[in-house]
C-alpha cells in the first residue's frame, strides 16, 4: 500500500470554512464557517451573506454607513456562523466544533452557545474589535465553550489554510486582521 500524506482534520474543516467564505458577495470581508461533529463529520457550512429573498444588487444592503442602520451592511448580513447553524444537515449540534474564519461576534456566540456547540476554532481575530471580542469571550468562557486559534492547534494547519486562502481569492481573504 502506498503511503500518502493526508491533511489533518483542523486543516480540512477550516479549509471548508475558507471555501464557503469564497461564496460571500461581501466586498469588505468574506467569512465562512464549518461545523464538525465530535466524530469528524461536517454538520453545517455557511458564509456571510444576505437572507434568502433579499436582492444582492440593492446597494442599501452593502453600504457602510454604520451611523444609519438602514444604510449599513451590518444590519442586513447574516454572519457565517449563524448561516452554518441554520444550514445544518443534522441535529443536534450538541458537542460539535465550529471552525470560523474570524473570531465570532457576540450575536454569533449567542447562537453557538444555544445550539450546544462546545468548541470554537478560529483563523483570525481582529484587534480593532477588542470590546466585541471580549464580550464574545466572556459568554464563551461562562458557557464552558472551548476557544482556540487554529495556529494554537497546529501551525501546519494554519499555514496550509493561509495558502488555501491565497489560492481561493488572492487579495480577498485578509488573514492578517488589517481590513474590514
Amino acid at each position: 500500500m502506498q503511503n500518502i500524506s493526508l491533511i489533518d482534520w483542523h486543516s480540512m474543516f477550516m479549509g471548508v470554512a475558507l471555501l464557503a467564505g469564497a461564496r460571500s458577495k461581501d466586498a469588505r470581508k468574506r467569512n465562512g464557517a464549518c461545523i464538525a461533529s465530535a466524530d469528524n463529520k461536517i454538520l453545517g457550512v455557511g458564509y456571510n451573506g444576505l437572507p434568502r429573498g433579499c436582492d444582492d444588487s440593492d446597494p442599501a444592503y452593502w453600504a457602510d454607513d454604520d451611523a444609519d442602520p438602514r444604510q449599513s451592511r451590518h444590519s442586513y448580513i447574516v454572519h457565517a456562523e449563524v448561516n452554518a447553524i441554520l444550514n445544518c444537515v443534522v441535529l443536534p449540534l450538541t458537542g460539535g466544533t465550529i471552525y470560523a474564519t474570524q473570531f465570532p461576534c457576540p450575536r454569533c456566540v449567542q447562537s453557538i452557545i444555544q445550539v450546544g456547540i462546545r468548541r470554537v476554532v478560529y483563523l483570525e481575530k481582529k484587534a480593532h474589535h477588542l470590546p466585541l471580542n471580549e464580550a464574545s469571550g466572556k459568554m464563551l468562557a461562562d458557557a464552558g465553550v472551548e476557544v482556540r486559534a487554529l495556529a494554537e492547534l497546529g501551525p501546519v494547519a494554519a499555514n496550509w489554510c493561509e495558502q488555501l486562502a491565497g489560492f481561493i481569492a488572492p487579495g480577498q481573504l485578509d488573514l492578517s486582521g488589517n481590513s474590514g
